[in-house]
């Protein structure tokens, strides 16, 4: 590990808290019934965070400027949990039965439109296709985290590894979205097999890229508390692009809900508005629902406009924090009705939710450590040489943000 940045303590308590968390909620949610629905929720949220990691790195790369040089290590560490995440599918393996009504052939049988999607959805398709969908992933995260070593290491050229990794982000994004479009069919989408959306894979994306950024910020805030490197590159106009990004992903997020709701409730189709039949008029879930409204959309929209909440650190951090928790509601209420739940998050979904989150953190945490802080061998971070006449002419950076609050 980094000797200047020692997270050994954080780790072991994440590590308790991830085993303590798991061996309660398995305890409590198969003696209530709830274990596998409760699990889905949660293998799909941090799951979900590493690969809203994985698109932001691409973007990251694609983009340029030096907010993505300072940005990277958190993002790698994310990415880097990919694998992890895979191990996280094994329990679902054996709660197919449990969750998904396509695995009864009493339900098929009296449901024909699904027993002619049993070419796909069938249990060994399910399973194969998880563990491609994984391996795209890995080998994704595989490719820009050498990249990154290879950059870290090579005190030259780094420019030629810069222009590898930016050149494949475009083909990444695609692959992503055609993977994630199927994965999401596959664990959200067919927990109830005669309804269908064309937006519920993006819906999921778009999530994952909020949480992902959120969870970018406050790790971001936390780390320049503890280095000053970080400190001196985390400048208010830095995270205020970083807020910026927050801002844009909660109105598509918010766009795309929308959209879906207007589309199959005009559709006036009983195979498809029920999803939302079920939201809007039975308890809890129409509470929810108006959560979701309010505090998911239109609080975050009106604080994020405001430019003193994008440059100040602590109010950014707690819109990420209550980005988070408005995301994580967000799964519950998309998945938990498909599975039959019937009333808000108990003890169980609390403690599988906390138990998968604290090994995913100990496992970011300690990758984050492994190297240094800031990759400075990246370009981006590079200054740029300026010509003789003009290098004595160039006006001072403005000051701390404290002065344009």
């Amino acid at each position: 590990m980094n000797a200047a940045f020692d997270v050994s303590r954080l780790v072991v308590i994440a590590l308790v808290v991830g085993v303590v968390g798991l061996a309660v909620g398995l305890v409590l949610g198969l003696g209530a019934g709830v274990f596998f629905s409760a699990y889905l929720v949660a293998f799909v949220f941090w799951t979900g965070l590493s690969l809203g990691a994985l698109v932001l790195l691409l973007v990251n790369h694609m983009a340029g400027g030096s907010w993505g040089a300072v940005t990277r290590r958190p993002l790698e560490a994310m990415v880097s949990a990919i694998p992890l995440t895979a191990l996280f599918f094994v329990p679902l393996i054996f709660g197919v039965n449990v969750l998904y009504p396509w695995t009864d052939a009493a339900y098929l049988a009296t449901h024909p439109t699904v027993d002619f999607k049993s070419g796909y959805l069938n249990t060994a398709g399910y399973i194969l296709r998880a563990v491609l969908y994984f391996a795209i992933w890995s080998a994704m995260a595989w490719y820009y985290l050498r990249g990154a070593r290879a950059q870290d290491e090579q005190g030259a050229d780094t420019g030629r590894v810069a222009y590898r990794l930016r050149s494949l982000g475009g083909a990444g994004i695609v692959v992503y979205v055609l993977t994630m479009t199927f994965a999401m069919i596959d664990w959200g989408m067919s927990l109830n097999p005669v309804w269908w959306s064309g937006m519920f894979g993006v819906i999921f994306m778009i999530s994952q890229a909020v949480t992902a950024m959120a969870f970018l910020i406050l790790t971001m805030t936390w780390l320049a508390r503890r280095s000053q490197r970080i400190d001196e590159l985390l400048t208010w106009k830095r995270l205020q692009d970083l807020g910026n990004f927050m801002l844009g992903f909660t109105m598509f997020w918010t766009y795309v809900n929308v959209s879906q709701l207007v589309i199959q409730w005009t559709n006036n189709v009983v195979e498809t508005n029920t999803f939302y039949v079920l939201r809007f008029y039975e308890q809890p879930w129409t509470g929810m629902g108006i959560y979701l409204a309010v505090a998911g959309f239109a609080l975050p929209f009106l604080l994020l406009f405001s430019r003193w909440v994008k440059r100040h650190r602590l109010a950014l951090s707690f819109m990420s924090g209550w980005a988070l928790l408005n995301h994580a509601v967000h799964g519950y209420w998309y998945l938990a009705p498909e599975s039959g739940r019937l009333g808000l998050p108990g003890i169980a979904d609390v403690a599988i939710f906390v138990g998968l989150g604290g090994i995913w953190l100990a496992f970011v945490l300690r990758s984050l450590a492994s190297r240094t802080l800031v990759p400075e061998n990246d370009p981006r971070l590079s200054p740029i040489p300026l010509p003789a006449r003009t290098r004595d002419h160039v006006p001072a950076e403005r000051g701390p943000e404290v002065h344009h609050a």
